[in-house]
């Protein structure tokens, strides 16, 4: 079985200058984590801010960003979470950056989906999950 894939994210979203994300739960190894929400295309964007009160404003996702971000991260995992329809979403897909930036550099059209977000409701952050081959559900 090959690990799931998506579209390669093409585009950010931006609240004024700042580039959106969900917040995530440090890893139980006490890895710290981080994420920026990324879009393949118009309509998965325009779904987002339609379920979001922010008023937010598509940006193109570009190589020098995400390997400024990994050159900056030190030992936190970085992600870009792929289509998500809103900002409260129960279960996002997300891909590590690394394999965004390499995407970007192949200019290859799909990406690996490699971790599952799942919201904890006590703290509205997510938990972070690797898929596992084999397990993992199909991704919509």
């Amino acid at each position: 079985m090959i690990a799931p894939q998506v579209e390669t994210p093409k585009y950010v979203l931006l609240d004024d200058a700042q580039r959106i994300g969900p917040e995530i739960l440090a890893l139980d190894s006490g890895q710290n984590c981080a994420a920026v929400y990324g879009f393949s295309d118009k309509q998965p964007y325009d779904t987002f801010c339609r379920n979001s009160e922010q008023s937010l404003t598509p940006y193109p996702l570009v190589k020098g960003y995400l390997q400024n971000q990994l050159e900056v991260a030190g030992d936190t995992l970085l992600f870009v979470v792929m289509d998500a329809a809103g900002p409260d979403e129960p279960i996002l897909h997300a891909s590590t950056m690394q394999c965004v930036f390499e995407a970007h550099q192949k200019q290859s059209p799909l990406v690996t989906v490699s971790h599952r977000l799942t919201k904890d409701e006590q703290s509205s952050a997510y938990r972070v999950a690797e898929y596992v081959l084999g397990v993992s559900p199909a991704i919509p």
